[in-house]
């Protein structure tokens, strides 16, 4: 068995994998200062938990977009699971051509997902992956990255907006029976919920466009993908941990 590890601005994504298959998935929050040991004896006892014996556990490999935790995450594996972990590299992923002016500030997550959008669904394609930010990949038929955007993410968004505005009320939004809202939670509701999915139909659109108005294989992943993915039509596939499956395929096509 090996772990795969989604490094990102809020959570970590652990997935550990047996026989190419994910056996159990476990988050925990992305903490700035967090120890080599605090990382190691948290990931040794959620394998416990799950009753998965860590001694089994013979490789990992990573994707990081929070590069102040790589040390440590790298330490806490290597003294409490005897592993020395692997992290992806966008520049030298050895499988995704990145077509795109600043190579060098590709995220690893945006390549993983793009692995395993290829693998799963082939080419070209849009992956939406709705996390910390909403960011788009557009991919090739090669599989090749072409380019993208970020855009913020809804409720981070809606956070920002209640600081600034004293009446405005803190809600947990929800999809509202409609654009005309009567109370104000209605006209949060209304403004960010069918907002965003307005703002997503128009970037898919967009980016059709964009690649000479060729169908594109649209797939959503992330915390809030799936609430899309049931919204939006042309949204074709959801997939839950399309990073860890990145991750998954890439050990596995580049292994030596």
């Amino acid at each position: 068995m090996f772990l795969a590890l989604d490094v990102g601005n809020t959570n970590i994504t652990v997935g550990c994998f047996q026989d190419h298959d994910i056996k159990q998935t476990w988050r925990i929050s992305t903490t700035q200062g967090v120890t080599p040991d605090e990382i190691g004896l948290k990931v040794l006892s959620l394998l416990s938990a799950s009753d998965i014996n860590p001694e089994e556990i013979d490789d990992a490999v990573v994707s990081s977009v929070v590069p102040y935790l790589n040390r440590s995450l790298n330490r806490g594996l290597e003294r409490y699971l005897e592993i020395s972990p692997t992290f992806l590299r966008p520049m030298d992923n050895g499988i995704v051509e990145l077509d795109v002016e600043e190579p060098e500030k590709v995220g690893p997550d945006r390549v993983a997902t793009i692995i395993a959008s290829c693998e799963l669904y082939g080419g070209p394609g849009l992956i939406i992956d709705f996390g910390t930010a909403t960011s788009f990949e557009l991919y090739s038929e090669a599989g090749h990255f072409l380019g993208g955007a970020i855009a913020p993410e809804m409720e981070t968004a809606l956070e920002a907006l209640v600081e600034r505005a004293a009446l405005l009320p803190e809600i947990e939004l929800e999809l509202p029976a409609g654009p005309v809202g009567k109370t104000s939670a209605d006209n949060i509701n209304s403004g960010f919920v069918l907002g965003f999915i307005s703002m997503i139909e128009g970037m898919i659109e967009r980016f059709r466009k964009a690649y000479g108005g060729k169908e594109l294989e649209i797939i959503a992943t992330g915390g809030k993908g799936r609430l899309f993915s049931r919204e939006i039509d042309a949204i074709q596939h959801y997939e839950k941990d399309l990073v860890l499956e990145g991750l998954n395929l890439w050990r596995e096509k580049t292994e030596k």
